[in-house]
């Protein structure tokens, strides 16, 4: 099964980075939509999987966390994050297949292939890396602010001016944090919002896919932004009929029943919607039908 996977991503589609119009997050969720209706007894399935198999694997950790030790269970959590994330990039595997026109159930294993496997180990390390240096750089700045603040509220202006003036300037600094953690948040958000998919289905290295990944998110952050709003919007447009049939109902169960389905909906929809924002962002065109065919039987 992950023998064929590796065969059928082998084809490597080429990736262009690109600066896209602010028209198709839209687009990107109508299209995933039709996706799901001409395919859901293969992608319904499968994301059933990826967001069973983590959660089985977290009540194993809690059944087993009170005879482990320490280092067990940092090892145990590590595994889980490592299952969740091969298990997602399975599942765009499985949507670049559908939107191929090939859809396979077998894709969702396509991460624990051999490449994929060892390169999203090594984008886990990148990310553990990233993090350690962003805290660092966020706890020296915040130990300066608070060497800054005092000696601008104290020394400066607390002889003649008040303590209004310093807590203006400390008010200054606090708002020079935010900034800074925001800008902070988001190198790291475009350095791996791609790095998954460019591993799985370009078959890159970790290295190349995170540099590709900044690239292409930092060129399109007003259509991703516009994205993660239109994606929050469509999942309380869908929980808007869910609220008003529970507040006919008294039944605990029909309720979580019909809340798990419509955050499950949702989360496929959306899943699909940011395949088809890869696809757009950084994949390049397809080929024409002859040369696809020429391709696959090159290939075969």
């Amino acid at each position: 099964m992950t023998t064929q996977s590796e065969t059928y991503l082998s084809q490597r589609p080429p990736v262009t980075p690109r600066k896209i119009k602010a028209g198709p997050p839209l687009s990107w969720i109508s299209g995933s939509l039709r996706l799901l209706r001409e395919n859901w007894g293969v992608i319904l399935p499968a994301y059933f999987l990826v967001i069973l198999a983590p959660v089985l694997a977290q009540v194993g950790l809690f059944s087993t966390i009170s005879r482990s030790g320490f280092g067990t269970i940092v090892l145990i959590v590590a595994a889980i994050i490592l299952l969740t994330l091969l298990l997602n990039a399975g599942l765009i595997a499985m949507f670049h297949s559908v939107a191929e026109g090939r859809p396979r159930f077998s894709q969702v294993f396509a991460g624990f292939g051999g490449h994929s496997l060892l390169h999203i180990l090594l984008m886990v390390v990148l990310m553990a890396v990233a993090s350690l240096a962003m805290a660092g750089v966020g706890y020296w700045v915040f130990s300066v602010i608070d060497i800054s603040s005092w000696m601008s509220g104290m020394g400066q202006y607390g002889g003649y001016m008040g303590p209004s003036s310093g807590g203006q300037s400390g008010m200054v600094w606090v708002v020079l944090a935010v900034v800074a953690g925001f800008a902070a948040l988001t190198v790291f958000f475009a350095l791996f919002c791609y790095a998954i998919p460019l591993i799985v289905v370009s078959r890159q290295g970790a290295m190349n896919a995170t540099v590709n990944s900044f690239r292409a998110s930092f060129k399109n952050l007003f259509v991703l932004m516009f994205f993660a709003v239109n994606a929050l919007a469509f999942s309380q447009l869908l929980f808007a009929p869910f609220i008003l049939v529970s507040a006919s109902s008294a039944s605990a169960i029909f309720i979580t029943v019909m809340a798990f389905l419509v955050l499950f909906v949702s989360g496929a929809v959306i899943s699909g919607a940011y395949y088809l924002s890869f696809r757009d962002i950084l994949l390049a065109d397809p080929l024409p039908a002859d040369e696809a065919e020429a391709g696959d039987a090159a290939l075969a």
